[in-house]
């Protein structure tokens, strides 16, 4: 019997209308209005209060976006306070806030706020708020300065509360040492001022902005927990008798503190992959002019300029060599750390290292544009597309300071019934302190993130970190053939043509497919350029993905025999698979056929070409399987996933392929039928441009980067380096990956749920719950920290 029939009508799962969380007991508003739990219910009506008031870009000229860098943060909780405060400003259109990155991405009305009322919104709730142009103040470094001379009172407070709580203990109470005891405890009040101040003054201030606005968060607990024990303790002092709780109070926010510390150092390292990228590409570059060679910021350069590179120096730019040879470290990129060759003709990527060469190269692509500036916004795009797991996290860590604040209200109300106002001070100090979601908001994101920037260190791209929850997931693993599991480029083995007319056959054939991406076109193209073959311009061309491709050439370049003939030569070419020219009612002589079928036989793969309603010739391609291949397929198999091969080939070349690689292939599809072989939880691993529908529509979409725009490929991660191997490795970073997420929020969770019992009980003093509540971040940070460990693919193959 499944879940769903055990449930009554009455019982059945409702979605909250503010979490989105399910509940079999929802509460409901005078609306209608669907509610998890009553902390929802009320955050809701005070969201209300503040009500949503959508802008509406009408006009692109108003239009502006902008990213505020952050300071202040301290857990998810607060980036979605922040979050939601931002959509409800008057002319905000969007607003995304990032806990990780510390930044706010803001698209507004121009006409209707400004840059500094958006600072000036941030900054009222508590947190800093730094625009592009101002130099952000170094929270890090000041931090750290306040930490030390915190932690030397604290040092302070924490020997003298131990003396003071020795001398009660083994009796050594006398009338003699009262007037020092009580000499040290105003020491105590004293010192414990400028920790206050250091370290709980920003606490204090962004606890009571989001207090006042109904929106509790971390620093409100924080807030209360802390300077209620304080203003205890200053109390009892005054009055001469009931316990002081300095040491306790300073504690509290050192360790906090402390804790804040630790996360400022785990977002500094998740965010390295982004910054080492963009650190690599040169600010200055040196362009070649017809007098001498002028030094020229690379913001100067333009698309179609010469520039100089000498040996040691960095790309600033893609671009084609002009002139020179040698060796480049490409490792930024691809991760390989092998040099590869360089010469006349070949791409360069701006980031990579000339080792030993003296280039000069033609900017194809400068700045944002360059495959380094594609990376660097993918990965910073990546941060934005937040994963189901992260949504869901961060609505339960907002959805828990409330709930905090009502147990800890709770455990208050009965302690002070039970044993008095200062004991129920205490045990719901200790509820407040326990209950932080601090380590379950940082259990998914810098796992995620750390995950990020190892594949990136491997020469994998992803998207999104929402790629890798699904990748973890994946049981099977389709492939394209052509360009993925067999070694690019191919080669041209053999051209038949009725007529004998190779070379003019070539022509045609050549000129129309030079127009294409395809693997098989390139393969052409390329042979017709090595025998001297003019190509000629199309006059139109029409690509038909799995099939082939429909083009015009001009007449003059058509092999013809008569003015008449010209005059009635206005048929399409049309090139590419056995299925197409009969779909287009293409004559097949039977030389032609014969010869298709001995070099299917052979292992080649055939491309026809005719016009005027008949098949003129043939070309036949060699290919081979990459030498990794059988490696890789016998890794994935280990691995319990179930593989196959999805290729536009004839069946023939299938089955030899099936033969060589040992699982199914399945031959002859078209895009759609691709699509359609397709299950749930499966990877379509492809050439990110062919193959593109099948990306989309899989599970994970992995594309093989060819020299193509990173960009423009609808797969959901983009292998910068030529080898399969990265797959078995990607598959196992993300498994180990979402293995510690799991472990980080169950560790949490479980964290949670005994703490609060045993601080609602009374049996946690508050320093102890502090203790506890580093202890949990601590866990939870080291256990994603060791990400940092996952071998890389170079380091796991040695």
């Amino acid at each position: 019997m499944t879940l769903t029939a055990s449930i009554s009508p009455a019982k059945s799962l409702a979605t909250c209308s503010l979490c989105g969380l399910t509940t079999l007991h929802p509460l409901t508003n005078d609306r209608g209005d669907v509610f998890c739990c009553p902390s929802c219910k009320e955050v809701s009506a005070l969201l209300e209060e503040s009500p949503a008031m959508p802008t509406v870009l009408t006009n692109e000229a108003n239009a502006e976006n902008i990213t505020l860098a952050l300071g202040g943060m301290w857990c998810s909780s607060c980036a979605w306070l922040v979050s939601e405060q931002l959509k409800r400003t008057r002319g905000v259109a969007s607003a995304e806030v990032s806990f990780i990155q510390q930044q706010a991405n803001i698209s507004f009305d121009k006409s209707i706020t400004n840059y500094q009322l958006l600072k000036k919104r941030v900054r009222s709730l508590g947190y800093q708020a730094t625009l592009p142009n101002e130099k952000p103040r170094d929270e890090e470094e000041s931090f750290y300065m306040r930490l030390l001379i915190g932690g030397v009172m604290v040092l302070h407070d924490m020997i003298v509360g131990t003396g003071i709580y020795a001398r009660e203990i083994f009796g050594w109470v006398t009338p003699e040492s009262q007037p020092l005891v009580d000499f040290f405890q105003v020491m105590m009040l004293i010192t414990s001022i400028p920790v206050l101040l250091l370290l709980g003054l920003p606490i204090l201030r962004a606890g009571f902005a989001s207090l006042l606005r109904g929106q509790p968060n971390i620093h409100t607990l924080i807030t209360i927990g802390t300077f209620s024990a304080f203003g205890l303790s200053v109390r009892n002092l005054i009055v001469g008798h009931g316990g002081l709780y300095f040491d306790t109070a300073t504690m509290l926010i050192f360790l906090v503190s402390i804790g804040r510390w630790l996360e400022m150092q785990a977002h500094k390292s998740s965010n390295k992959a982004v910054m080492k990228l963009l650190e690599q590409i040169p600010n200055t570059a040196t362009i070649v002019t017809a007098d001498e060679d002028k030094p020229i910021t690379v913001a100067d350069l333009k698309p179609g300029m010469r520039v100089r590179i000498r040996p040691g120096e960095r790309f600033p730019v893609d671009g084609l060599i002009a002139l020179g040879e040698g060796d480049v470290d490409e490792s930024l990129l691809t991760g390989e750390p092998k040099p590869v060759s360089h010469r006349e003709g070949d791409a360069v990527k701006a980031g990579t290292i000339n080792l030993d060469g003296s280039f000069e190269v033609i900017a194809t692509a400068v700045g944002e544009s360059t495959t380094a500036g594609q990376i660097g916004r993918l990965l910073h795009e990546a941060l934005w597309a937040r994963s189901p797991l992260e949504r869901m996290v961060d609505q339960l860590s907002a959805w828990m300071t409330p709930a905090a604040l009502a147990l800890a209200t709770i455990a208050f109300l009965i302690w002070n019934y039970v044993s008095g106002f200062e004991q129920g001070l205490l045990v719901a100090l200790s509820v407040l302190l326990i209950a932080c979601p601090c380590a379950l908001g940082l259990a998914t994101p810098l796992t995620l993130w750390l995950s990020l920037e190892r594949a990136a260190e491997s020469g994998a791209i992803l998207r999104s970190t929402a790629a890798l929850e699904r990748l973890a997931k994946v049981d099977k693993v389709f492939f394209d053939k052509t360009g993925t599991l067999s070694q690019l480029p191919m080669k041209v083995q053999g051209v038949a043509e009725e007529r004998g007319k190779k070379k003019e056959f070539l022509q045609m054939v050549a000129s129309v497919e030079n127009e294409s991406e395809h693997p098989l076109a390139k393969a052409i193209v390329e042979f017709a350029k090595e025998n001297q073959v003019e190509l000629i311009k199309p006059t139109s061309f029409k690509a038909l993905p799995a099939l082939g491709v429909i083009g015009k050439l001009p007449i003059s370049t058509r092999s013809v025999q008569s003015p008449r003939e010209a005059s009635n030569y206005q048929s399409p070419i049309t090139i590419g698979s056995a299925r197409l020219m009969s779909a287009e009612g293409m004559e097949m002589p039977q030389d032609i056929s014969e010869q298709a079928e001995a070099w299917k036989e052979a292992g080649w793969v055939v491309v026809y070409a005719g016009w005027e309603g008949k098949v003129r010739g043939l070309i036949g391609l060699g290919e081979t399987i990459r030498k990794e291949a059988k490696d890789v397929v016998t890794q994935l198999q280990s691995r319990g996933l179930e593989l196959g091969v999805l290729t536009g080939d004839e069946f023939s070349a299938g089955e030899r392929w099936q033969k060589t690689l040992g699982i199914p292939v399945q031959a002859a599809l078209t895009p759609d039928e691709k699509m359609k072989r397709l299950a749930e939880n499966a990877a379509m691993v492809g050439d990110g441009i062919n193959d593109g529908p099948a990306l989309a529509a899989a599970s994970v979409g992995l594309a093989m980067n060819h020299g193509t725009d990173v960009a423009r490929t609808a797969a959901d991660i983009v292998l910068m380096r030529d080898d399969l191997n990265v797959i078995p490795w990607l598959i196992d970073l993300s498994r180990e990956s979402m293995k510690r997420v799991r472990q980080n929020l169950g560790w949490a969770v479980i964290y949670n749920l005994i703490g609060v019992a045993l601080a609602m009980a009374g049996l946690l003093q508050p320093v102890f719950s502090a203790f506890a509540m580093i202890a949990s971040s601590i866990f939870v940070t080291s256990n994603a920290m060791k990400m940092n460990k996952f071998p890389l693919l170079n380091e796991e193959k040695n």
